[in-house]
Order: C-alpha cells, then structure tokens, then sequence
C-alpha cells in the first residue's frame, strides 16, 4: 500500500522535458473527414485562474444573481507561489473562483468567514485567501439542504493542506465559508465524494481506503453553522476493509437517476424514479484476482450501489475488463437533462428525427461520461511513477456496456500523436501535438447562443421566453460539458476550458455518424441520410 506521502509525490513531482517537434513528426488519418470535418471541443477564451490540476469544481449559484447558475473552482495544485506570508512559497492555493459560461472567470477577491475557528488565522479577512487552508485534492459539492429542490450550499471537505485533512467548510454563497468542523472519518485526499439521495457521501482517498460516510443537514439547531443554518451529521455505513472495492484514491464517484419503466408521455411524475451511485477506477491496491495480482495500481474496474452499502460489480457484456484503460485521476460526469435528472440531455420531443424506437430505447437514459486519467502504479518489474495520461473520452448507459468517442493513432513517445479530443491540443515550439490530460474537472454545464447561429442551438430551455423586450436577442441554455483546468501527461499545468460541441454526440470512434448522417445541431445527435438507418450512429 502506498502511504499518503508517497502518493503526495507520485502525484506532484513529475517533469519531462518535452522531445523536439519538427514538421513533418505529426501525421494525421483524420477519420472524420471527409464528411464535413464536427468538432469535439472547442477552447473557450477567456481571464482565468492560474494553471492547476487536482481542483475542485461545483454548479452552483452564481453570486451576483442567485436564480442563475455559475461553475465554482477551489483549491488545486500549481506552479510554486508566494502566500498572504511572504516569506512562504507554496503549490497549494485557496482561492475562489466563478463564471457563467466557462469563458470568463472572476476571482472572489473578499472573502469572509471563520479564520480563527478552523484556518488561515494570519490571513487577512475580506481579501483573496479563503478561510480553509490552502490544498488540493479535495471535493467541493453543492447540496439542497431544505429538499426543495434547490441547491442551499457548497461543502468542501478534505484534500492535501499540505497533509491529508477531514475539516467540513460551508458556503452559502462562495463568499463565506463556515468551518463546521472535523468530520468523524479519518483525514485523507484524492477521495470520492458525491452526492446521492439527498445526503453527502465520502468514500476512500489516501491513504489508501475503502471506508463509506453520508453526512445529511441537520437545521435550525445551536449547533448549526452559525449564518449557514445547517449542520452536517455524519454517519459511517462502512467501514474499512468490508466493500467489496480494494482501497483507493483519485478515482471517480457519480450518480445515475433512472425510470423503471418508460411512460407513454414525458412527464417524470408518471413512472417510478430510482438512483443508482457508481465507483470508476482508480489508484487502488490488489483485489486478488490473478490478473491484478500484484501492486498497487490504476485500476478499470466499476462498481455499483442502490444503497451505499452494498456493492456489485459491473461486468461488461463482453470480457471480464472494460474497454477503457485502467486509470486514475480522471474525470467523470453523468449528462442529462436540464429538466429532468432521470433523462438524457438530448432527449428532446422537438427532435423529430428520432424514431419511436429510439425513443423507447436507451436514448432516454443519462450518460456517464469519462475523460482523460492515466496510468501509474507497480505490476512485477514494471514500476511507473509518472503519470502516463489518457487522451480519451467514453461514455456509457450503464456503467457495463462503453462507447468510446475519440479517435487516436500514434505516440507521444514519437511526437505523433493524435487524438480527435480537442482539449489534448498544445503548442511546443509553435507546433501543436496532443498530449493526454489528467487532475482537471469535467462538468455538466450549459452555454448561452443566439438563436440563428447555425450549429449551436438546443430546444431544451428558451431563456427569453418570457421577456417582454421585443429589440432584446432572445437566446437559449445549450447543454454542454466543461473540461476544466488539469495537466497535460508530464509536462505542463494548463488552466484551459473546453466545451463540448456536437460532434460529441455524434462521434463513434471518431466518425461521424458512421458516414450515414450529418451531426444535428445541439444535442440533436446524428441525423440519418436513410429512414432505413438508426441508432445513436446510424449503425443499423
């Protein structure tokens, strides 16, 4: 088992002196083309904060307008930086961040809260530098703490401060952070967090655990959060060593709303809903199997629960193993509606070009999305301590069966690599090449377009729809996923934001609707050339 100091560096002491580029060292069989060349990813421009990995990100209200919604950052780690204490330098750093689209980010730059009870005592109140100590690898969650339906709070727990920490922080508006003190479980990092049926669930980290808490509000009593209103009470629904998942760190935790049955209509009162939680991945020790016999490792393996205690592991249809590569610090979101949780974000009754079938298929069903990660850990001889990162992208129904996205062909170890993942895109020596990513964000967001900008419209919510200003430019949410920040393999911090195009719903390793449709616009997905032609891809 690796000790949180050795996983501390394994994570942050990488450097690679990137090989020379020359003109000819990056060949492309670009498979998209030559249908009309849809776009994955696109780079937002854009102030932002500093370059980091190992962040924390949430949606959650936006500061300056509480009935829309903004993505938070917190924390992370970065380039060596002097502190509110001259004479410190550190990689850490504990400030906040907001934007409403993901282009534009704006620092907080006066922040309050408790800095006798539970920080950065020395800090000056009203400035920049947040209560909580600086660190990364930590979780930032948005909760509804009164079950009506709307997010209350943000809570941050845990992460490298530099050490392992369990301190509790809540914010009602990423403004003010109140320390709500040291949660019962042992202090730890790069752990799980979600949030599931109404409550607040930590799992494993580092040091390498297994151990499972929820923590649900507990209002209107003197021992709430002062002007917070809530307290988190805490309960362990496992402990150490008796999930059925080996102990792990810098793995994915997300969540899945689904219908037991389709209704004739569209209406989510009509069926019954049920929620499922699922483990990706991740640095995780043995589990005895004779093919992961030995070492601690990235893992691929995925496990599931209705209930937080008991756990099952997902098989795929075909194999004992998922297609996607054994990973860690990746990132995983799962996409649907904006409306309605239970259903997936292209699932429009206003894209007409779905059949019945389609509609009564796993169409309706949120996706779970994977990016990036990468590789690490000891299997016999082969010991790789540096961070091989992933330029890939997949997503699944399930949690079994897996679609990958992007197309990739060469090496990084050749300077030819390729990846149809946009956010892979860097520039050394004037020369762009694609390297893989790991430690950034991926979350399930939307962006603003005006209506009649081809390519980029959702039927999804009419923002203006009730405005009375006839001159005002009526414009519409897109859903959209946000790759946010990161590292790119072992070379450079990055603190770059893509959004997801349409070509994400429209490309099946690579190709475009199988070269039997053109990509909708939006979340439309593929439209086929024949009626004859169907599926996600037109495959059948």
């Amino acid at each position: 088992m690796f000790p949180s100091t050795v996983l501390r560096c394994l994570c942050i002491a990488i450097t690679l002196k990137p090989a020379l580029v020359t003109a000819n060292s990056i060949k492309r069989n670009d498979p998209r083309l030559p249908i009309h060349g849809t776009k994955n990813w696109e780079l937002l421009n854009g102030p932002k904060f500093s370059p980091r990995h190992s962040h924390a990100t949430c949606i959650f209200r936006c500061p300056d307008d509480s009935n829309d919604s903004c993505i938070w950052l917190t924390g992370g780690y970065s380039e060596s930086h002097r502190t509110f204490d001259v004479e410190i330098m550190e990689n850490e750093n504990s400030d906040v961040w907001w934007s409403k689209d993901g282009a534009n980010w704006n620092q907080v730059t006066k922040l309050y809260g408790d800095f006798l009870q539970g920080g950065n005592g020395d800090a000056l109140v009203g400035g920049y530098v947040a209560p909580w100590y600086s660190r990364y690898g930590h979780s930032l969650n948005a909760l509804d703490g009164d079950a009506d339906g709307i997010a209350d709070v943000m809570v941050l727990v845990g992460g490298f401060s530099p050490l392992p920490s369990n301190d509790v922080w809540i914010s009602r508006d990423g403004i003010t952070w109140r320390f709500d003190g040291f949660a019962p479980w042992p202090k730890r990092a790069y752990h799980g967090a979600a949030v599931f049926q109404d409550k607040l669930w930590i799992m494993g980290g580092t040091p390498l655990s297994n151990d499972v808490w929820s923590a649900s509000f507990q209002m209107g009593s003197e021992e709430t959060s002062r002007d917070v209103g809530f307290k988190l009470v805490w309960e362990q629904m496992l402990p150490p060593n008796e999930a059925p998942w080996t102990p792990r760190a810098g793995f994915c935790v997300v969540t899945q709303l689904r219908r037991n049955t389709l209704p004739e209509s569209l209406d989510a009162n009509s069926t019954e809903l049920y929620e499922n939680m699922f483990i990706l991945g991740g640095l995780a020790v043995s589990d005895g199997d004779p093919l992961q016999s030995d070492g601690t490792r990235t893992r691929n393996d995925v496990w599931k629960t209705s209930d937080g205690i008991s756990w099952e592991r997902v098989v795929p249809p075909t194999g004992k193993t998922m297609p996607w590569a054994g990973r860690a610090f990746h990132s995983c979101v799962t996409w649907h509606s904006l409306e309605d949780r239970s259903r997936w974000v292209g699932d429009d009754s206003k894209n007409m070009h779905l059949t019945d079938d389609q509609r009564e298929g796993n169409n309706t069903i949120p996706r779970i999305f994977i990016t990036g990660g990468g590789y690490m850990g000891t299997k016999g001889n082969n010991d790789v301590r540096e961070i091989d990162a992933y330029t890939d992208s997949w997503w699944s129904y399930d949690g079994a069966d897996w679609v990958r996205i992007n197309y990739e062909e060469g090496s990084k170890h050749d300077d030819n690599l390729y990846s149809t993942q946009e956010w892979t895109e860097t520039n050394i020596e004037d020369r762009k090449v694609y390297r893989g990513k790991w430690g950034h964000s991926l979350e399930a967001f939307h962006v603003t377009e005006d209506l009649d900008k081809e390519g980029e419209i959702s039927s999804t919510i009419d923002a203006c729809a009730d405005s009375k200003n006839e001159t005002t430019s009526c414009k519409k949410m897109v859903p959209a996923l946000l790759v946010v920040g990161g590292k790119l393999d072992s070379m450079m911090l990055v603190n770059d934001v893509f959004v997801s195009k349409p070509g994400v719903h429209c490309e099946l390793d690579g190709v475009t609707c199988n070269r039997n449709g053109n990509c909708g616009l939006g979340t439309e997905g593929c439209i086929c050339h024949s009626n004859n032609l169907a599926g996600d891809y037109c495959l059948y």
